[in-house]
């Protein structure tokens, strides 16, 4: 499942949880934003423990200037609310769900 967050409660649903949460920094006009979201769609079914959030930059540019997002898809994974990776650009997704795993 994955939860559209907005600058709003990008403080409560991220920042504010516990365990992993991935955050799609993504914009609909972009290419390989497009491309990752059936990876990402996919990923967040076989990892259910994990929380994956989208967040539209075009919409939501106060979190994403927050955390420096200079080019998308940026994918920022955090735990306890922290960050502590980040996945740039369009993965295939035996690549993602390899790099995902590691954050078990």
């Amino acid at each position: 499942m994955i939860h559209n967050i907005t600058d709003q409660d990008f403080s409560k649903e991220v920042e504010g949880s516990k365990g992993t949460a991935l955050v799609d920094f993504w914009a609909p006009w972009c290419g390989p934003c497009r491309m990752m979201a059936p990876v990402y769609e996919k990923a967040s079914e076989k990892f259910p423990s994990f929380k994956f959030c989208k967040i539209n930059t075009d919409e939501n540019q106060s979190s994403a200037q927050k955390y420096g997002i200079s080019g998308i898809p940026c994918i920022i994974v955090f735990k306890d609310g922290k960050e502590t990776d980040r996945i740039l650009g369009y993965i295939p997704h035996h690549q993602f769900e390899e790099a995902v795993k590691q954050y078990a």
